[in-house]
Formats: C-alpha cells, sequence, structure tokens
C-alpha cells in the first residue's frame, strides 16, 4: 500500500514540475544564530514554486534568531514526495493534491497558504477561439488522470465541451509535449508556464487561445483561481514553533512578491539556487506565471471546491478521502 501511495505522489508531482530533472538534490544551508539553533528543513519542487523561495536563499534573509534553515531543491517527484511521506521535512512547497494526499496519510502537515495558481494555457496553431471549438480536435497534455489533465477536464465540462469529441493525446512531462508543439507534430495542447514562454520563442505560429486560471475564475465565481502550488508545514512543528511559521509566511509573501516585481534579476536569483528553468525565460515568464502568496484564511473555500471536484473526477488524485478542515493551519 505504502509502495502504491508513494508511486501516486510522484506521479502527481512530476505533473506540475515545469523543468527536467536530474538525480540529486540542490541543498543550501543557511545559518541563523548560534551553533546550537534549532535545524528546520524546508523543500520545494525544481520549477515555478522553487523560485517562490529565491530571495529567501539568496539573500539569507533571517526568518527567526535561534533557528538554522536548510533549504533543498528537489529535482526529482521521488524524491519530494519520499521526503514528505516520511515527514523529514518540516516545511515543503508542493501540489495542491499532494497536500491533501500528505495529510490524509500522515495526519501531520496542514496547509498555511498558496504560492501559486493555475499556470496552464490551451495553445494552438489552429483557428480556435473558444473550448467548445476543441471537439474533433487532437489535444495535449501531460499526466493522463492526474491534476492538469483532471483540472482542464473539469473547465471543459463545465463550459459544456462533450469530452467525448476531443481525441486526448497524454504524455509524461511538459518535457515531452512541448517539443511536439515546436516541430508542429501537434498542434493544440495544454501548456504551463515557464514552458510556454520557451515554446512561443521557438514555434511563432503558436497561440495563446484560453488560460485555465481565468477560466476557472469565471465559471467558479473565484477571485484567484485554483491553487496549484500550496505550502504545508508539519503539524508539531508549527504548534511548537508558531512565532517562526509566522514570520517565515510573512517573508515568503515579500520574496513572491519581489519574484513578480523583478523580472530583471529573479532568472539570476533562480540560477543560483539551483532552479533548472533557463535564466532568461523565468523573467520573460513572470507575467503569465501566476506567482502570488494568498494565506490559507483566504482560500478555505477555494481548496474545499478544488479537492471536491478532484475527488468527484478521481478519489486518489487526494488521498481516497476528502480532507476534513483540520487541514487547514490558521495562525491564532
Amino acid at each position: 500500500m505504502k509502495k502504491g501511495i508513494s508511486i501516486l505522489l510522484s506521479v502527481a508531482i512530476s505533473s506540475i514540475l515545469l523543468v527536467g530533472c536530474s538525480q540529486t538534490s540542490k541543498e543550501i544551508t543557511k545559518s541563523e544564530g548560534k551553533v546550537d539553533s534549532k535545524e528546520v528543513k524546508i523543500s520545494a519542487p525544481d520549477g515555478l514554486p522553487s523560485i517562490t523561495l529565491a530571495k529567501l536563499m539568496n539573500e539569507d534573509i533571517k526568518i527567526k534568531e535561534g533557528y538554522d534553515i536548510k533549504y533543498t531543491i528537489e529535482k526529482t517527484p521521488e524524491a519530494l514526495s519520499t521526503s514528505v511521506m516520511k515527514e523529514d521535512v518540516d516545511i515543503a512547497i508542493v501540489p495542491s493534491n499532494m497536500a491533501a494526499i500528505a495529510y490524509n496519510k500522515t495526519s501531520n502537515y496542514q496547509i498555511t497558504g498558496t504560492v501559486g495558481m493555475g499556470s496552464f494555457y490551451l495553445v494552438s496553431t489552429e483557428d480556435i477561439k473558444a473550448l467548445k471549438d476543441l471537439e474533433g480536435y487532437e489535444v495535449g497534455n501531460t499526466g493522463k488522470g492526474l491534476t492538469p489533465d483532471i483540472t482542464a477536464q473539469a473547465i471543459l465540462k463545465d463550459r459544456g465541451v462533450d469530452l467525448g469529441k476531443i481525441n486526448f493525446s497524454y504524455v509524461n512531462s511538459v518535457n515531452e509535449l512541448v517539443p511536439l508543439l515546436a516541430t508542429n507534430k501537434l498542434s493544440t495542447a495544454f501548456v504551463p508556464e515557464p514552458a510556454l514562454t520557451g515554446l512561443l520563442n521557438t514555434n511563432k505560429k503558436v497561440k495563446i487561445i484560453k488560460s485555465l486560471n481565468d477560466e476557472w475564475k469565471e465559471i467558479n465565481n473565484s477571485q484567484e483561481g485554483y491553487p496549484q502550488s500550496t505550502i504545508i508545514v508539519k503539524s508539531d512543528f508549527a504548534k511548537e514553533n508558531k512565532e517562526f511559521v509566522d514570520s517565515f509566511i510573512n517573508q515568503i509573501s515579500d520574496s513572491v512578491k519581489w519574484a513578480n516585481t523583478n523580472s530583471d534579476r529573479v532568472g539570476e536569483y533562480a540560477k543560483e539556487i539551483g532552479v533548472s528553468i533557463e535564466s532568461s525565460i523565468i523573467g520573460r515568464a513572470m507575467e503569465r506565471s501566476n506567482l502570488k502568496f494568498v494565506p490559507i484564511k483566504d482560500m478555505i473555500d477555494d481548496y474545499n471546491y478544488y479537492y471536491k471536484k478532484l475527488f468527484d473526477f478521481d478519489t486518489n488524485s487526494v488521498g481516497g478521502k476528502l480532507p476534513d478542515e483540520g487541514i487547514y493551519f490558521i495562525s491564532k
């Protein structure tokens, strides 16, 4: 059973990792305080989520006196899922469905906020103007039955699209999908940033048709859209280190704001911490990346609705059951 969970988590994470992966993680330790300071392990997947930590890591920003922080940028989905399921990390940025799985399976991780909304876009070289126009086309996506696929199909269904009239074509990763579009072997697909920016530079015929996040907001009367990247914190750590957690949340909020307003520098910052995305692409991709910090108190309804959508499509996508309200860590 544990093996099955690990595989599920690994694949779930890989569906939103937007760059290629190597076999080792990038670890950077920031010393804050004395030799006997408490170690805090913070982990994020390579790609957009880790960019939210770029300022914190590069500038060695102090979170709270008396804590030593070890940041880890994981290069493989397996590594991140394993560290979370073994409860080896105190704080992690994970796909939102993984937050639900971790809560259901370990009972020791809670959501403190969101750092990224949906960054997937429908693109095509065909004369497609509305989602309904996809009927009769071959449409590419990553990870059949995983969150990008579930989210896209939920939006299509809500827009009245007959899913049976679409020929969905799946690949394992964005790294496999983009070359098909770049070489015109596939005309239409759902592509996330920052891979989208690279694709648009390569194939000038590719056009952006729709933002899935914008569609989600309109359909579901949501202010922010659907949560793609989530901050989770180990429950026992949060209870014992409330001031540190509160300070970290404030600092990562500032770090996200900095990334969005410093597109000329964020690429180099990301490169310094080991993010695999080409630094020149990151700055140009920020406008459509939808990186934004929102505290969980302002996103509970959005998460509940999102998890219900995933659960109705596939119960395993959220760990076999809908998470209860205990999944949300509200600082008091």
